[in-house]
């Protein structure tokens, strides 16, 4: 019999990519969202069932854990973590959860993090490590979407924004998430306690990134370097396509600083992907190329390659909070 599964932050990037996979093989699954919103119907018409709620919502919580069996965890990218994690250990022993599969980050693995986000999700390893519940700890790095929000610049201008100087990176795509964490929820048993580091097949630099993008899009991109400062306003900016906010931007900026280290290449390319899911993970040009194709900034006219400019050249005034306002953000 098909274990009933949980997934928190359905309409997320990895938890809408997860829902999909495990929907599609007939698992029956049940999406806990705080709002019944475009992408969670689209979900419900796929076969999930839906239940709103909170984070930090006891009742609510049980009541979305109640007779289920494993539990996609996803916090959102924000403040409170260990807060929530420490209510959903309560909420999973009284509700008999079996097995749950966390979303972490490869960052947690590094000692002296900045980000308050990194540092929330190493305090949640140690609360679930504590909490007797049988837990994977699925821990991706840099995700390729974390740059399809460059493909307007890359598409339109031939630029490709690079905040990340040249550190090197083994992208893994939306989808090898989606696929990777089904296969740890329709079957956690042998990966216990463990944690799974999921991988695109090749690390590469943005000097190589920029050679991908011109092969896709058949136009010569140029790599412009980013300082923190613009990068922090470019993904503040990307708050209607992507939901980022300032909390966001400031860790990503953060995220920024350990690539340039060359953090997300220690270890290198990992087989999880292929080891879970029995397929070769996607490359970058594969996932680009998927993106680009079916993007509103494929085709290249006056209008949008003005709209793009217009849109670059207003990122240096684009309103943020107070730098004491930011430090706060990260406290």
């Amino acid at each position: 019999m098909k274990p009933k599964i949980l997934i928190t932050l359905a309409t997320g990037t990895t938890g809408y990519a997860v829902t999909t996979e495990l929907l599609n093989e007939g698992y029956p699954v049940r999406i806990w969202v705080r709002t019944r919103n475009q992408r969670a119907l689209a979900l419900e018409k796929l076969g999930a069932e839906i239940a709103i709620g909170a984070f930090d919502s006891y009742s609510q919580l049980t009541a979305a854990l109640t007779g289920i069996d494993n539990v996609y965890y996803c916090y959102p990218m924000m403040k409170g973590m260990p807060d929530a994690v420490t209510l959903f250990i309560k909420a999973a022993k009284e509700t008999g959860i079996k097995a749950v599969v966390f979303m972490g980050q490869w960052l947690a693995e590094f000692d002296h993090q900045e980000s308050l986000l990194t540092n929330d999700i190493k305090k949640s390893y140690r609360l679930l490590e504590a909490s007797g519940l049988q837990v994977v700890y699925y821990n991706p790095g840099f995700f390729t979407d974390n740059v399809i929000s460059f493909s307007e610049s890359v598409v339109q201008l031939g630029l490709m924004p690079n905040p990340f100087g040249n550190g090197r990176c083994p992208w893994v795509s939306t989808g090898d998430l989606g696929r990777v964490a089904a296969a740890l929820l329709k079957d956690p048993a042998p990966y216990i306690g463990q944690k799974i580091h999921p991988t695109g097949p090749t690390s590469i630099t943005p000097t190589e990134m920029a050679a991908i993008y011109t092969k896709v899009t058949g136009r010569k991109v140029m790599v412009l370097p980013v300082p923190n400062w613009l990068f922090r306003k470019a993904v503040l900016a990307a708050d209607s396509v992507f939901g980022y906010d300032a909390f966001a931007a400031v860790q990503t900026v953060f995220y920024a600083h350990e690539f340039r280290k060359n953090r997300f290449d220690v270890g290198g390319p990992t087989d999880v992907v292929k080891r879970l899911t029995g397929h070769e993970p996607d490359d970058f040009e594969t996932s680009v190329r998927g993106y680009i194709d079916n993007s509103p900034y494929k085709e290249r006219t006056f209008q949008s390659w003005l709209t793009a400019l217009r849109k670059f050249m207003s990122l240096p005034f684009t309103s943020m909070p107070s730098r004491k306002e930011l430090m706060a953000l990260n406290q």
